[in-house]
């Protein structure tokens, strides 16, 4: 049975009236979709992406425009256009798919939350975020459980915000299932160890790694085997003192977070610029139920009332990305309203039992 992709359910398209519905995937699963034409596209279309290929040729010969573009390709790298490549009469959206493994039931699982997220909910979810922040002073990172606290000076000069949720405009892109507000010190697409967000205190980490490789030579077998050692922190919780924005100790608060806590030292000894905490991120994808394993699509997970992730690393820069999804962690403002998570209600962990 082929997995069902029905572009009129993709809320941040906006109207289909106009233009072309286009899939981008690799060869290899062309067979596996179904789109749905119950949207009023003047046309649809199905594009290959085999290996060697290139998207911006796709983009000059191929794809026309209007457009409304769906990349999903786990077979092959791909990396966003530029603006002017993509143009001012095109949407693309693309599944972050291809740094972790990916099989087409997976894909299924993701593009099942992509048509239950509202790109509306998203984008009023985002506003009520920013009103808080430009309120507060600092933000606050609490884990009540642990009784550990870091403050981020969030107004401080240089920092980049970035927001990947909500309606999608033409000549803008996003990646798939949406559902972040992420700030880091620089550009997201850029690395500079000498930079840190100006984040100071105690962090806990227990919830779910996920391990994004980039595109030089790795080994998913290696990849498997570092997530399987920082996967004690689904259970276990590591306690990170954090200064100027880098990470200086962990703590493992129970004996059996001590996989997870070797296995980020090996990480630190190998490269000490994974002790940099790149990102934080404030995900807010109410409608995704994450999948065990090391998914990237889970790193949007929003639970109730958002959630947060903090990113270790940056591919191509170092050989992995590692986010954390810490859902025990409230972000609050000074002035007190919570922006991320509810102080006063206990943390929802929704995991599906799809295998």
């Amino acid at each position: 049975m082929t997995v069902r992709i029905d572009p009129g359910r993709l809320s941040q398209l906006g109207e289909a009236v106009g233009s072309t519905f286009c899939l981008v995937t690799n060869p290899q699963l062309v067979d596996e979709f179904t789109v749905v034409r119950d949207a009023p596209y003047d046309k649809y279309m199905t594009v290959s992406l085999a290996e060697g290929d290139r998207f911006e040729d796709l983009l000059e010969k191929v794809i026309p425009e209007p457009a409304h573009i769906l990349v999903i390709s786990p077979g092959q790298f791909f990396q966003s256009p530029d603006p002017e490549l993509l143009g001012g009469r095109r949407k693309l959206l693309a599944m972050a798919c291809n740094s972790t493994p990916t099989t087409i039931t997976e894909i299924s699982h993701f593009l099942g939350v992509m048509e239950r997220t509202s790109a509306a909910d998203q984008e009023a979810f985002s506003d009520t975020f920013f009103e808080l922040a430009e309120e507060a002073r600092s933000l606050q990172y609490v884990d009540i459980t642990y009784g550990t606290r870091a403050v981020l000076e969030h107004l401080s000069d240089g920092l980049v915000w970035n927001q990947q949720a909500g309606p999608v405009d033409w000549g803008d892109q996003q990646i798939v299932p949406a559902g972040e507000i992420s700030v880091l010190p620089i550009e997201i697409t850029d690395f500079h160890e000498d930079l840190h967000l100006p984040l100071e205190g105690e962090l806990v980490l227990r919830g779910h790694p996920i391990l994004h490789s980039g595109t030089p030579l790795f080994s998913r077998v290696d990849q498997a085997r570092i997530h399987g050692e920082l996967a004690a922190m689904r259970e276990h919780a590591i306690k990170a003192t954090v200064v100027r924005g880098r990470i200086t100790a962990l703590e493992a608060l129970s004996p059996g977070a001590a996989p997870a806590v070797a296995m980020l030292e090996h990480m630190f000894a190998v490269d000490s610029r994974y002790r940099i905490v790149w990102e934080i991120g404030h995900a807010l994808n109410t409608s995704l139920d994450m999948m065990p394993g090391n998914h990237a699509m889970n790193e949007v997970y929003g639970g109730t009332e958002g959630c947060l992730h903090i990113g270790l690393g940056l591919t191509p820069f170092t050989q992995y990305h590692l986010d954390i999804i810490v859902p025990g962690t409230r972000v609050l403002s000074d002035q007190g309203p919570a922006l991320i998570g509810n102080p006063l209600l206990p943390t929802e962990e929704r995991v599906t039992e799809t295998p």
